[in-house]
């Protein structure tokens, strides 16, 4: 197994920053095979099927996974991932940004990914860098990750602190106060009041999790509603189509599970299930719906 490989010989930032720059391990990609992984990083793995078509291996802190449809078709790379948080000593996304700064490869903050974490990309080799937003430290890397050009591969407007004023106002105000306040600041401009709404919604979805921030006096609700709004504004700005809209919803609980699932099924295409487990597991809940109506 390659050495930057292992915890044993602790990786320097270097590993790091070459990783985010590049998005590969020592060569070894996401568009690499079992075989051209083997051949870059060495035997040292462990290795697991993780369902009938999926292949995952683990080289300590770096994890690999392919695809296939049916046995015997080669397999197809899915992504490869550096696994920090399994680190000795944890690493700081500040100091890896500003290595990354040093060296010309900035980081962009795009999104929040889930309940108190930052996310942080490159979208030339499309890697994704998550964080906890309490302690700075680096969770995984990840590419190919969700990185979007435009809008949502930009830095806000402002600083963090910044949007979170905004968005704690825009919370305590009514529908028709939120839209009088929207009139007045919105960009004239077509893309900078797209990135303008997509940094509010950035700064809204960091906060609703925990409904909002202790002391602000506005409960979930609150929130809710205006997060509500802000994936609209999105929408029409087309920051965000409605099916990525409509799993923002979701993910973030805005609304009753059923109206969630029913919003979903409109703007979300469904095809058919090839998996014939997944198949027959639906098809058991599906025998077992009339029982819990």
């Amino acid at each position: 197994m390659s050495d930057s490989v292992s915890r044993q010989v602790s990786p320097g930032m270097e590993f790091f920053t070459d990783f985010v720059v590049t998005g590969a391990v020592d060569g070894a990609d996401a568009t690499s095979t079992p075989a051209e992984v083997t051949g870059l990083l060495g035997g040292g793995f462990v290795e697991s099927l993780t369902g009938p078509g999926q292949l995952l291996r683990c080289y300590d802190l770096v994890e690999l996974a392919w695809q296939r449809d049916t046995p015997g078709e080669p397999w197809q790379g899915l992504y490869v991932t550096v696994q920090a948080h399994r680190l000795d000593a944890p690493l700081s996304v500040d100091g890896l940004s500003a290595a990354l700064d040093r060296i010309g490869f900035p980081l962009v903050e795009v999104a929040p990914d889930g309940v108190g974490c930052r996310r942080l990309v490159r979208a030339d080799s499309r890697v994704g860098v998550l964080a906890d937003e309490a302690t700075g430290q680096v969770l995984q890397m990840t590419a190919p990750a969700w990185f979007a050009p435009g809008p949502r591969g930009e830095s806000a407007p402002w600083p963090r602190n910044a949007g979170r004023d905004r968005v704690r106002h825009l919370a305590g105000l009514g529908a028709p106060e939120r839209e009088a306040w929207a009139r007045r600041r919105q960009p004239e401009e077509s893309g900078e009041a797209a990135r303008w709404w997509w940094s509010l919604w950035v700064a809204c979805g960091q906060r609703i999790p925990a409904g909002g921030e202790p002391g602000a006096g506005l409960d979930r609700s609150a929130w809710q509603e205006a997060a509500l709004w802000l994936l609209g504004k999105c929408e029409t700005a087309g920051v965000l189509d409605r099916a990525e809209a409509v799993c923002e919803i979701a993910r973030y609980g805005l609304l009753a599970p059923d109206a969630a699932v029913r919003a979903c099924l409109e703007a979300i295409p469904v095809s058919r299930v090839r998996d014939p487990e997944l198949r027959a597991e639906v098809r058991a809940w599906l025998d077992l719906r009339p029982r819990l109506m």
